[in-house]
């Protein structure tokens, strides 16, 4: 590999060299990049609903994101008190500011049910039990030893993504709630666009050094061939003989 670094130039020869680890990276990008583009466009079909109203009028099962205020009728379903979380309802933690994690250091997050209200009435908000619950955006930071605890407290203008599930005769719910941010709509919008642009344009990259790469290896291969099999273009000519001249006795 080496001989052949040397005799095609440093740059080629590592193209060559590295074009089958450029070609993993192609495809996992190409992976990444189909499924940021498949949650992006699931996002797009997500309504943001504000209003109660509105709610209602959305089907059963209906996947749907509430933008509303964290309301105090949630202190009903729990004791809301200033404790060493500084009032926060719904928080994860994060290692101090400046601090470095820690060897397999672990980070619990705190994210019980609660009451949301929206225009026109409450939503009772049931957080899934079988899938990740993802907290972002957070509004309020709270400092805990080499801890910091970031996240929302009663009054906080949220948004939360879950399953409308309604409920005659009694209050409405979103179940199997698996997140919660301090910006709305359009804000995750602009952040999932982001990241699948900066995974598309990681892969149109990665594509295009895997294919010079390929190209380069190629061109390579059939100089090596010819080099090896050179043709033979010298005539043959047949052995000419030369008589010794005899010597008389």
């Amino acid at each position: 590999m080496i001989k052949v670094i040397g005799k095609s130039g440093w740059l080629t020869g590592l193209l060559i060299f590295f074009t089958p680890v450029l070609c993993i990276f192609f495809l996992g990008s190409q992976m990444g990049y189909d499924q940021v583009k498949g949650k992006f466009e699931a996002y797009q079909t997500i309504p943001e609903i504000t209003s109660l109203a509105a709610l209602q009028a959305e089907p059963a099962a209906e996947v749907v994101m509430l933008r509303g205020q964290i309301s105090k009728e949630t202190c009903r379903l729990a004791p809301c008190t200033l404790d060493s979380t500084g009032g926060l309802l719904i928080y994860r933690e994060r290692p101090a500011e400046g601090r470095e994690v820690r060897y397999q250091e672990e980070f619990g997050y705190v994210f019980p049910q609660f009451v949301l209200a929206l225009t026109g009435g409450n939503v009772l908000i049931l957080p899934s039990e079988t899938r990740e619950r993802v907290i972002q955006h957070e509004l309020h930071t709270v400092p805990s030893g080499d801890r910091q605890l970031t996240g929302f407290q009663i009054g906080d203008t949220v948004t939360v993504q879950g399953e409308w599930q309604p409920q005659p005769g009694a209050s409405s719910a979103l179940v199997d709630v698996t997140g919660i941010t301090g910006g709305d709509k359009q804000s995750l919008m602009t952040e999932w666009q982001t990241a699948f642009q900066q995974v598309g344009w990681v892969r149109n990259i990665l594509g295009l050094l895997t294919g010079l790469g390929l190209i380069l290896l190629i061109i390579q291969l059939r100089r090596n061939r010819g080099g090896n099999n050179p043709e033979e273009t010298t005539e043959w000519h047949p052995p000419t003989t030369t008589e010794v001249p005899k010597v008389s006795p």
